[in-house]
Order: structure tokens, then C-alpha cells, then sequence
């Protein structure tokens, strides 16, 4: 009767070791992938907003509006966008139309820094999209984050080189 009670007290005991160990791997899993796809939401819907507005038609000024907030700064100039928009329109007539595109990373420098690339898929070649966010230190919202950079590149060796 011993060896039975021993038996199932061992089983017990591993069954609940077992669910504690699954719950622990649960919430570690659920608590990581939070932590690195929340942060940067906002800014991903508006990079996601920006390419949509590309992909429909890639002459509109309002994709670049509406990824450049007011306050914008850095090297963004009227007369660097407007030189970005050619480039962009001369890559649509190289490769193809804009088919889609994919995020490739998000890079946080500090806290208030992040440069997040996407791969914007044309019909024969894809092409990196790197964007530079910055937020003031007094600000804790993420409306508040600029755009301080935006660039695109068709060589591809940036990818490996980062």
C-alpha cells in the first residue's frame, strides 16, 4: 500500500512540476514576443500607411507626408525629398512596379532612437528601406517620435553589413 501512495504522490507531484514548467515557458514565449513587437507599433503602422500610399501611387506626395510629422528634422529637406520621389519613380522604371513589403528589423539606440528597415519588393528587385525615429527625451508618448531619417538603398550588401 506504501509503494502505491508513493506512486501516485510521485505522479502528482511530476504533473504539476510538468503544468508549472508549460506555464512558465507560456508566459516567457507571450511576455517576449510582447516586448519586442508593442514598442514600435505605432511607428510600424505609420511606415506600413507610408508604403501602402507608395505601392497605390508612387508619385503621391502624401506617403511622404504622412511618414514626416510635423516637427520632422534631420536631413529632410524639401529639396532631399523631392530628389528621393525621383530616385524612387527612376527604381519603379529599373525593377518594376512596388509589389509589396516586409520588415526586416527594428534597431533601438537607447531608448529614444530606433532605425527600422522594411524591404519594399518591386517586380525584379527588392529595395531596403531605412527609417530613423527620435523622440525627445521630456516626451513619453509615442506620438511624439520624429522622423529624423529616411533613405533607400538598392544595394543589398547594407543588409549584411548591419
Amino acid at each position: 500500500m506504501s509503494k502505491k501512495n508513493d506512486w501516485v504522490r510521485y505522479l502528482l507531484f511530476s504533473g504539476i512540476i510538468l503544468f508549472v514548467g508549460l506555464l512558465l515557458i507560456s508566459y516567457a514565449v507571450r511576455a517576449q514576443s510582447y516586448a519586442s513587437s508593442e514598442p514600435y507599433r505605432e511607428l510600424d503602422e505609420r511606415i506600413k500607411l507610408f508604403f501602402d500610399e507608395i505601392i497605390a501611387n508612387s508619385t503621391s506626395t502624401d506617403a511622404f507626408d504622412s511618414i514626416l510629422t510635423t516637427g520632422s528634422v534631420g536631413g529632410l529637406t524639401d529639396t532631399s525629398i523631392s530628389e528621393m520621389k525621383t530616385k524612387l519613380d527612376d527604381v519603379k522604371t529599373r525593377f518594376g512596379g512596388f509589389k509589396d513589403y516586409e520588415k526586416i528589423d527594428a534597431k533601438p539606440i537607447g531608448k529614444d532612437l530606433v532605425i527600422i528597415r522594411y524591404l519594399l519588393k518591386c517586380e525584379s528587385y527588392p529595395v531596403v528601406w531605412t527609417f530613423t525615429f527620435y523622440r525627445r527625451p521630456s516626451s513619453s508618448s509615442l506620438a511624439q517620435w520624429q522622423t529624423i531619417g529616411l533613405r533607400f538603398d538598392t544595394n543589398l550588401d547594407i543588409l549584411i553589413l548591419k
